[in-house]
């Protein structure tokens, strides 16, 4: 008797293809209004906006997903970290809570040594301090 093919869990973590496509939207937005713009300023205004839309959708699609947990490790691709880690190699998985200018962000950081992984809620496309608690699930005892 064949046994069932048994996948082992995988936890991808990408963003929210929401905010890429509010960005492409803003990038065709950002063109038509320096395209239609008759004032110097304002076109230079629209280039720079629709330059930084840009730069987030190719950054969305490039690096997506952003984070990879399995019972092996962890995977992280991102504009900044490139790193496939084993779970020997990671000393620590955090959300880290910072309030700055009346403002509350969260963040996950995966401290393996030399590297420092710091990702967004952006970046996750979920709750830092949820998926800092998933990934711990996930390293071996």
């Amino acid at each position: 008797m064949d046994e069932p093919l048994v996948t082992p869990p995988i936890a991808r973590f990408a963003p929210d293809r929401r905010y890429t496509a509010a960005a492409a939207l803003g990038v065709l937005v950002a063109v038509v209004l320096g395209v239609v713009g008759g004032d110097p300023a304002g076109r230079l205004l629209a280039a720079v906006a629709a330059l930084v839309l840009v730069a987030y959708v190719i950054a969305d699609v490039a690096f997506s997903p952003r984070l990879v947990v399995s019972g092996e490790g962890v995977v992280i691709r991102s504009p900044l970290t490139r790193a496939t880690l084993t779970w020997g190699e990671v000393d620590d998985v955090r959300a880290e809570s910072r309030s700055r200018l009346g403002l509350r962000s969260t963040t996950l950081e995966i401290d393996a040594g030399p590297v420092l992984a710091v990702l967004s809620r952006r970046a996750l496309g979920a709750d830092p301090a949820e998926v800092a608690d998933l990934v711990r699930a996930f390293r071996p005892q």
